[in-house]
């Protein structure tokens, strides 16, 4: 019995001695790799067809589009007006100016100009205006000296822009209730007047009224309290007022015209 069994199985080896079932599927295999071969390769070697892609229309988005945030506008403050005022204004004060805010304003150095002028013009200015300050004096009870040395002083001698020119010798601003005429130094506002009488008459009523007003109680020969009063309720930005102005009284001997 083993005997006819081996006798099978070596009838069912080939001629070359190989098993028939396993040469039957080892063909099968290859054939069906040879096939995925040819398949690739006749792939890879087909022409290539170029098209060019058909443009697409631009498909809205399926949720709405936020509308974009309006700029947040600064509100306006103090500091925005300044700075917009700073701007639009042709005169360009200082003040207003943009790089000049939120800084200490620089004094003007009116003595140092005035030391420039020379002596004869200076003397000359004072013999020209004595007698007007004491009328004024007579008048508003201001001393005489106090109204020459602020004069000479804020004029320059009567060299400056606005006093040579529009006759303002005290250098007053546009502010307060002023309705007269107005001119422009260094961007400036001031007040302009058609004489030099009239200048030093307004420059009385200025120094008692308002924030001055109480300057009145000093008397008309105390002109030391009257300068740093000046000084103290800022008449103008020159510096060291009160110092220059009492200076200038002793230096010319003005305050003999105070009694």
């Amino acid at each position: 019995m083993a005997n006819q069994s081996y006798t099978n199985t070596q009838k069912a080896k080939g001629i070359f001695g190989i098993n028939w079932f396993t040469l039957v599927l080892f063909v099968v295999l290859a054939f069906v790799f040879l096939k995925k071969d040819l398949s690739l390769n006749f792939n890879l070697n087909a022409p290539i067809e170029s098209k060019e892609a058909a443009p697409q229309k631009f498909k809205a988005p399926s949720q709405k589009a936020k509308a974009p945030k309006k700029k947040r506008e600064g509100k306006l403050t103090e500091r925005a007006s300044y700075k917009e005022a700073s701007v639009s204004n042709d005169k360009g004060t200082s003040f207003f100016n943009l790089f000049d805010f939120g800084r200490k304003k620089k004094k003007k150095d009116f003595k140092k100009a005035l030391d420039k002028i020379d002596e004869a013009v200076k003397q000359g200015y004072l013999k020209r205006f004595a007698r007007v300050a004491v009328s004024e004096q007579e008048k508003f009870k201001i001393p005489a000296s106090i109204i020459l040395a602020n004069a000479l002083l804020h004029s320059q001698a009567g060299k400056a822009n606005y006093a040579s020119n529009y006759q303002n010798h005290f250098s007053i601003p546009c502010d307060g209730d002023w309705d007269g005429g107005t001119g422009s130094d260094k961007g400036v506002c001031f007040r302009t007047y058609e004489t030099a009488w009239m200048s030093f008459r307004d420059h009385s009523k200025y120094i008692t009224s308002g924030k001055f007003a109480h300057l009145a109680e000093l008397g008309s020969t105390n002109y030391k309290d009257w300068a740093k009063g000046l000084e103290k309720a800022k008449f103008s930005d020159a510096e060291n007022l009160s110092k220059n102005i009492i200076k200038i009284i002793e230096q010319y001997g003005l305050n003999d015209l105070d009694e």
